[in-house]
């Protein structure tokens, strides 16, 4: 019988690969699909989150407001009750429009509504009977009760909607682990496929083609080599970047304790030499935090959780804010025209300005000017510096990360902040330029689209810096930061009661302590319940207290979580300044609603 010829095996394995390649196409195109429909089950779902939170919230506001009017008679006090009821109604049809969406959530959304239905009836029906006439104590301490519950039973049923949102989040997580689990798997039979079709291929090809055969063995070799090097690279960043994204919370805890003790403790030594000691290492602090937020800007921007708020806003007013950070001249702006209007996130925004100004303060002194003119239909954003300029051969690799000028002045530092405001004009999609002449100086210029003009809004007072003995509580389970906290409002002035959880906190008020503020940090217990129990207590105190949530959680989601709560927020670690601005004005705007 004769041996068939290595053309006919070729031809014949060439055959069963073009198969093959076609079967993984196939399967790898309905993967993609499986892919996009579990996506689209998650994007429907997801809105129910936030607006069954928001409905806990409103059901909570209307309770408070019910019992502050039974227990005071205060028409006044129906204010947040009118609030909270709208708040109700609009949540209840968010939640139908999602549930129509995605039907899996009909059932836990309509039992929502109906609960909250019924708490409202019952509500409306007892301040009906208060109104046309005031009940006695005992009547008002029963209706109170029936009241909680039938609001515990709403609050219960909004849970159960999130608890079912993250059921199907779950459900269609696993069905796309599992669609992808059925790739790989068909692609490791391929693979070995391929990997036998090879030795064939070798062995009939070894008669005519040996030399061949050993070139093509080695240089294989060699690609894959590369393949793997640059698998381990691509590895190793990925790594970097989702350790720095990962452990913020982590790192934050400690930063945040720092800064706030050594703010205590600068009201507390006197000794010359002592104060010395002190600035020095309240500057080292100040270099620690701001190193420490620009790894973390570039790991959120590299892991793609930055998510852009586009707004239209005063840019004159961001400016004078960045100003304001450098007394004396050392910044100063210059504008082409009155009111000038941005339009894109305004957060991210004032970073790329503040790296730019930081920048060129380092590398070229005082002053640096910050223009700001409408250029073409755009508003153009420069930053100028009087340093040494940037020659042509170094002006695209500053941009990258890492990169520090040997010989320049002003060189320490990581070498990031240029590349944050690289990253950032990608992401907001901002033409981002650089005009230098050696040796005088450099100017970065942005352009922003124009946006439309806001109405005026009249100017804040300034508010006190101190307090005279107002009660604020103040809620932490680390107790590095709730003592470094505790003495910080201690030294405004305030009267502070130090809680370590939330049965703690519940005491305190048991026992009479009614504060003005409270101070909550977002993880109590390891999950982000803040907000939960900053609603909680707040229902327990009359008057109600402000509230203001501290976390050290930057992920996108919880702070769109934050934004919906209603309530003030900080992000650790926090500038003792800043944070003392953030009581007295809260204390402050308190005082003024009661």
């Amino acid at each position: 019988m004769r041996m068939p010829r290595p053309e006919d095996i070729l031809t014949a394995l060439a055959i069963a690969l073009a198969a093959l390649a076609v079967l993984f196409v196939l399967a790898f195109a309905w993967q993609n699909q499986t892919q996009a429909q579990v996506l689209r089950r998650i994007e429907l779902t997801r809105p129910a989150r936030l607006q069954s939170a928001r409905l806990a919230q409103a059901l909570t506001d209307v309770e408070a407001g019910q019992r502050r009017f039974l227990l005071t008679n205060d028409a006044a006090s129906l204010d947040a009750y009118e609030s909270g009821r709208a708040g109700v109604r609009r949540e209840l049809s968010g939640l139908r429009a999602t549930a129509a969406r995605q039907p899996a959530l009909a059932a836990p959304v309509a039992s929502a509504e109906s609960s909250a239905l019924v708490a409202l009836a019952s509500i409306e029906s007892t301040l009906s009977r208060q109104r046309a006439s005031p009940m006695p104590r005992e009547q008002i301490v029963r209706e109170l009760l029936a009241s909680q519950t039938s609001m515990d039973a709403a609050r219960r049923a909004a849970q159960n909607v999130a608890q079912s949102v993250e059921r199907i989040i779950d459900v269609s997580r696993a069905q796309d682990a599992t669609s992808r689990s059925a790739i790989y798997t068909l692609g490791a039979l391929l693979g070995l496929l391929a990997i036998a079709a090879v030795f064939v291929a070798a062995w009939a090809l070894r008669q005519e083609r040996r030399a061949w055969r050993a070139t093509f063995t080695a240089l294989s070799e060699a690609h894959e080599a590369a393949e793997l090097a640059r698998a381990k690279a691509a590895a190793s960043d990925l790594a970097k970047t989702r350790f720095l994204a990962t452990a913020s919370h982590d790192m934050r805890q400690p930063l945040h304790a720092l800064t706030l003790y050594l703010s205590a403790l600068d009201r507390r030594v006197q000794a010359p030499e002592a104060r010395e000691i002190l600035k020095k290492m309240e500057n080292a602090a100040e270099s620690l935090v701001a190193m420490f937020a620009t790894l973390l800007d570039l790991a959120r921007i590299q892991a793609d959780v930055v998510e852009p708020e586009i707004t239209d806003f005063p840019i004159q007013n961001l400016i004078d804010r960045l100003v304001s950070e450098h007394p004396g001249a050392d910044v100063v702006a210059e504008f082409a025209a009155p009111s000038l209007i941005a339009r894109t996130d305004v957060l991210l925004l004032e970073r790329l300005l503040r790296n730019l100004i930081s920048n060129g303060l380092k590398h070229g002194g005082a002053p640096v000017r910050v223009v700001a003119a409408p250029v073409q239909g755009q508003l153009q954003i420069s930053v100028s510096d009087r340093g040494p300029g940037i020659a042509p051969e170094d002006q695209a690799r500053i941009f990258e990360e890492f990169v520090r000028l040997e010989g320049k002045p002003g060189n320490e530092g990581l070498g990031l902040g240029l590349a944050i405001v690289k990253r950032i004009a990608d992401l907001l999609n901002l033409k981002l330029t650089l005009e230098s002449t050696p040796p005088n100086g450099a100017t970065f210029s942005v352009l922003t689209p124009v946006g439309a003009a806001a109405p005026a809004r009249a100017a804040e007072p300034p508010s006190a810096t101190q307090l005279n003995g107002e009660r604020i509580l103040l809620l932490d389970d680390d107790p590095n930061a709730l003592e470094a906290l505790s003495a910080v409002v201690r030294d405004l002035g305030a009267q502070v009661a130090s809680c370590a959880s939330e049965a703690a906190a519940r005491e305190t008020l048991h026992q009479g302590f009614r504060p003005h503020l409270l101070v909550v940090d977002l993880r109590i217990d390891g999950k982000l319940r803040g907000v939960e129990i900053a609603g909680k207590l707040r229902a327990l105190t009359s008057p109600t207290p402000a509230v203001l949530i501290v976390t050290g959680d930057t992920a996108a989601d919880t702070l769109a979580f934050l934004s919906a709560s209603g309530f003030q927020w900080l992000i650790k670690p926090v500038e003792p300044a800043a944070l003392k601005q953030a009581i007295v004005r809260q204390v402050r705007a308190a005082e003024a609603m009661t």
